[in-house]
């Protein structure tokens, strides 16, 4: 078990809320990534130039095509264009919502000039999705696997039914639809999603919507089966792809709760995606989908329980845990289950954010395995304090945004309050060594972790991103001999830990410097 107790760390950042988070993990046999030295920062920015430079010229084409449209007087349709000019995130972590249905054909009602410039549009837009699709082939044969997918992504949004980037990123089509398919199977099954209520049998909808639910086998309303479900044994179940949510907030909250999950998980595994497959196994999955024999929808799911206050959540866990009122959520990686609770005064999802983290890295394998106990185990805290950046909305998903709070706090440490222990010295930090600090300390090394992350997902356009998913999935081996000749990031970025505290400390400037001129400007 490995606790996180009281982390504080007081910074002048309005807004902040401490989180107090705990988890605890199991650890397993992954495939490694297979990242080599050879796939150096040199090949990589060469990839993104060719890729900057294509860019351009669809920027250009966009321009044409948005002067056609102010010349016919469609300055809002120009004004749309020109906006699709913007990167989508190849050489960040931004992705944008990718639409559901297929696109319709161009109907030939438009007046001329209107379908003259949709039809230049679109063949424009599908001319660049295939160009950047097979610059992500080549990407991928480079052994850029983060960046491979980041094209893959732009493809698609750029061509929503381009088969080849869908099926790569978890969808099939089913009718006139993108979907998953979990999703296509459930609807040949006559089940509905929907909105408020997930996924309901389609002669159940229309009574839910005027008030009624099902439960234990029979129709009541819904504020007996409220009363009802009050009680953690008759929780809610929401069942979605990848996750199973139970609790006893309301049938409505479990279902935002299970929608933002697997908006998660498919960004998350997009993102770490030479984390959990090796890569010939990426390889495969580009040259066409792989058959398996594994029923749709039979697989065991990502349990997560949410409580509607904390001290349910203090009951159910406290007999285990002695200490669980200093946190606000846990991974139990015994049971294999996240748990957390209803809090107004937190951020509810950056902290199930962190602990879906290590379920998801946790949960590849069925062996269980403790981890960080000699060594790195900054890395596997950081990693999950790092992805509590991560924001949807309806339009996009952003991780790694500077502004976070947890990004905010390793500045301060580190150019106000010049904390800072060499990465060398870090990374040699055991689980005990780590947290056993006194509290303004474990603080002060949560910061400094949770800013390592970020300059390693980011610096220089993500030149070391591949080389620390590597590291992640070297430190969770399961072969336990494997896990103690893990590889440095200063062997897998062929960088001496000197440079790259040099590099850190840069990486934190500029920022700094950024950010304080975006904020004299406003």
């Amino acid at each position: 078990m490995h606790w996180l107790l009281n982390p504080e760390f007081k910074v002048p950042c309005r807004g902040w809320t401490n989180l107090l988070l705990a988890c605890c993990f199991v650890f397993v046999l992954l495939p490694q990534s297979g990242f080599s030295a050879q796939n150096s920062a040199n090949s990589l920015r060469r990839h993104q130039h060719q890729h900057e430079q294509r860019h351009q010229r669809f920027v250009n084409e966009l321009e044409a095509i948005a002067e056609f449209c102010e010349s016919v007087q469609l300055d809002a349709a120009a004004a749309r264009i020109r906006t699709l000019g913007k990167p989508t995130g190849a050489g960040g972590l931004r992705k944008f919502a990718l639409p559901v249905k297929v696109q319709p054909e161009i109907s030939q009602d438009l007046p001329q000039s209107e379908r003259e410039w949709r039809i230049r549009l679109r063949k424009a837009q599908r001319e660049y999705a295939k160009d950047i699709y097979l610059s992500s082939r080549r990407a991928l044969k480079a052994g850029h696997f983060s960046f491979a997918y980041q094209l893959v992504h732009e493809a698609a949004v750029h061509d929503p039914d381009h088969r080849s980037a869908r099926r790569l990123l978890g969808f099939q089509r089913y009718n006139d639809k993108w979907t998953t398919p979990f999703s296509a199977n459930m609807m040949r099954r006559r089940f509905q999603w929907h909105e408020k209520f997930g996924w309901l049998p389609s002669t159940h909808v229309e009574k839910y919507e005027i008030g009624q639910r099902y439960f234990q086998s029979r129709w009541m309303s819904a504020e007996k089966e409220a009363e009802l479900r009050r009680d953690f044994r008759n929780a809610w179940r929401i069942r979605t792809q990848h996750y199973e949510i139970k609790t006893n907030v309301s049938l409505e909250e479990g279902v935002e709760l299970a929608k933002a999950l697997e908006g998660f998980h498919r960004f998350f595994h997009q993102t770490f995606v030479a984390f959990f497959s090796t890569p010939e196994q990426i390889q495969k999955l580009f040259e066409g989908p792989i058959k398996s024999t594994r029923r749709v929808g039979k697989r065991k799911p990502y349990v997560v329980h949410f409580y509607r206050n904390p001290e349910e959540y203090y009951a159910r866990l406290r007999r285990k845990y002695p200490q669980i009122k200093f946190t606000n959520g846990l991974y139990d990686g015994d049971d294999r289950v996240v748990y957390f609770f209803m809090n107004p005064e937190t951020d509810t999802k950056a902290t199930l954010f962190h602990e879906a983290t290590h379920q998801l890295f946790s949960e590849s394998n069925r062996r269980t395995w403790k981890i960080g106990e000699t060594a790195n185990f900054w890395i596997v805290e950081g990693i999950a304090c790092y992805i509590e950046s991560y924001k949807p909305d309806a339009r996009r998903f952003v991780l790694g945004d500077p502004r976070y709070i947890r990004f905010r706090a390793a500045r301060h440490r580190f150019l106000v309050d010049r904390y800072y222990v060499p990465l060398s010295t870090f990374a040699r930090m055991s689980m005990r060594e780590f947290q056993s600090q006194p509290r303004p300390t474990i603080s002060m090394n949560y910061s400094q972790a949770s800013g390592l992350a970020h300059f390693f997902m980011h610096y220089d356009g993500g030149r070391y991103r591949d080389a620390l998913i590597e590291h992640i999935s070297q430190i969770y081996n399961a072969n336990p001999k494997k896990r103690e000749r893990v590889k440095s990031l200063a062997e897998l970025t062929e960088t001496p830990f000197k440079e790259l505290d040099r590099q850190y400390a840069e990486f934190l400037k500029r920022q700094d410097d950024v950010l304080k001129r975006a904020t004299a400007s406003e």
